[in-house]
């Protein structure tokens, strides 16, 4: 045995680590039947205007970019408002018969207590005010690692039937990966039929094929399914 497995084999709370993400994945999968979900998404910004891929099945609207309200933002096309956790807009999306994510903020460093605060409060929206879709959990600064997984899989345990979605364009692909083990069941992101190469100006795309996305989430022991226009899925 060598000295990193030695560590880790007397190091309980990384033990519990692992435990909490097979049980986290382990409740996704239940929770859908073993299927994990990509859409590709384009979002409304302030101006009016649509940044990401014209052909994207999600087209999303920020509460906070919602200039001329959430009605205005549905006939410009959204079909998708990402609130937050405060709720301000989460009924009229819902009334509206919009797919409605929450924003859970969470930030590194920050205390079990405040975390648990804001995780009661996610239940209590979410008991309130059915309707509720998904969970967006979303870092205050930059996504620690470690702790982004610890809140995924806690966002899983508290809504266990909700979807978890990792937003690609906050997470990256293998951070983004990781959170489908760890009670993520939902990615999205510029997902399109064909990329450029990452190189050159291309280097830093995030951008995803839609074979990629599968593959990220079979890699994750779910079967891979892309939404569809309608609510329809259809898997790969």
């Amino acid at each position: 045995m060598g000295k990193d497995a030695m560590k880790l084999k007397a190091n309980d709370p990384n033990l519990d680590f692992f435990a909490m993400g097979r049980d986290a994945l382990a409740a996704a999968q239940a929770a859908f039947a073993g299927r994990g979900f990509f859409v590709s998404v384009r979002r409304l910004q302030a101006d009016g205007s649509w940044l990401g891929p014209p052909e994207a099945t999600l087209a999303l609207v920020e509460e906070e970019a919602l200039a001329g309200g959430l009605a205005a933002a549905q006939k410009l096309g959204a079909n998708t408002v990402a609130c937050s956790l405060e709720g301000a807009s989460v009924r009229e999306a819902v009334d509206l018969g919009m797919r409605c994510l929450v924003h859970v903020p969470y930030a590194a460093g920050e205390s079990p207590d405040v975390r648990r605060v804001r995780l009661v409060q996610l239940g209590e929206l979410v008991q309130h005010v059915p309707g509720i879709d998904g969970i967006l959990p979303t870092p205050v600064g930059e996504a620690q690692g470690l702790d982004t997984l610890e809140f995924f899989a806690a966002c899983r345990v508290t809504c266990p039937a909700l979807h978890v979605v990792v937003d690609l364009d906050i997470f990256g692909h293998k951070l983004g990966q990781l959170c489908l083990s760890f009670g993520a069941d939902e990615i999205f992101g510029s997902i399109v039929g064909q990329r450029a190469l990452r190189l050159g100006e291309h280097a830093s795309s995030k951008a995803l094929t839609r074979d990629e996305a599968a593959l990220l989430l079979r890699a994750s022991a779910f079967t891979p399914c892309e939404r569809l226009s309608e609510g329809k899925v259809q898997a790969l």
